[in-house]
């Protein structure tokens, strides 16, 4: 049994110090899921209504970055999230739907710590978020156009600290808060 444990714990010791934190020429990818800037607590107005619904998909993260040096990192970042809602406004259903896409051209300053398995960074991004929305409903009074939204200039932007931990050379774990898509999201790295 003593050598089992001892086999276990050269194998983990083995891992960690193969892990690499952030370097430079390499890649990772992040895949994760967020929660999003509380667009439910704005449809719970409706909820009065008789057959409310929430639905609600995302913020889905998809993100790539190479390192340009050992603290500096540059790349893509691609978010996705939908919500809507229904319910019954005296006898006609109404429906409403919001979709969010942001494509965002994004860098990273990663900080040194003594840990190669722990990457804490720092970065921002900048590039295109497309919001888009649909009212629907029964009622042959409802006009679309007097819910019209106008957000302006399809220009986005975010903020964020972040973090991964390398379970190995190739995968790995992330976390991330700030400001853009969702206000946090974690999911899987991958470093090839």
């Amino acid at each position: 049994m003593k050598k089992i444990i001892l086999a276990l714990i050269i194998s983990a010791c083995s891992l960690q110090s193969k892990a690499q934190f952030f370097e430079q020429d390499i890649n990772y990818v992040n895949a994760g899921y967020g929660l999003g800037i509380g667009y439910g607590r704005l449809l719970n107005a409706y909820q009065a209504y008789d057959g409310y619904k929430f639905s609600g998909f995302g913020p889905v993260a998809l993100s790539y970055e190479r390192g340009i040096t050992d603290n500096i990192g540059v790349g893509l970042a691609i978010g996705y999230s939908s919500f809507g809602a229904t319910w019954l406004q005296t006898t006609y259903d109404y429906k409403y739907r919001w979709t969010t896409l942001s494509v965002m051209a994004r860098g990273a300053y990663h900080f040194n710590v003594r840990n190669r398995q722990f990457d804490p960074y720092a970065g921002v991004g900048v590039g295109f978020l497309k919001f888009g929305y649909k009212w629907e409903s029964a009622d042959p009074n409802f006009n679309e156009d007097l819910y019209n939204v106008n957000l302006g200039t399809p220009l986005g932007y975010q903020i964020f600290l972040g973090a991964r931990y390398m379970f190995n050379d190739n995968v790995g774990a992330y976390a991330e808060i700030g400001y853009g898509l969702s206000v946090a999201n974690a999911g899987l790295t991958l470093a090839f």
